[in-house]
């Protein structure tokens, strides 16, 4: 039997605190002690396992890099301080989502 129960922010519900700190450690990539994993997530050499990278994550880290690329590109242009002096807000919110 399978009892599922919402509650308003899981305060005051034991261990929860805990697991949202353990879960915003592997967010940032902080891993646990090998010792404490179970042996599904370690390799043979006992040193733990790299999980894949979220799809979503891979196209947010794609998009950070072109992006950075793009502005390095640009600010590296000829005309970019031409276009700076004509519009100073270049190159605008609007045009970057034209662009993208």
């Amino acid at each position: 039997k399978l009892i599922v129960r919402w509650s308003a922010g899981h305060i005051g519900i034991p261990g929860n605190e805990q697991a949202d700190e353990q879960a915003k450690k592997a967010a940032r990539g902080d891993t646990s002690h090998p010792h404490t994993l179970p042996t599904s997530l370690l390799s043979s050499t006992n040193s733990p396992l790299t999980l894949p990278a979220s799809k979503s994550a891979i196209k947010q880290s794609f998009r950070t890099m072109i992006n950075k690329e793009a502005k390095s590109v640009m600010q590296s242009s000829p005309r970019y301080h031409r276009f700076r002096e004509i519009d100073p807000s270049f190159p605008s919110n609007r045009f970057v989502k034209l662009a993208n």
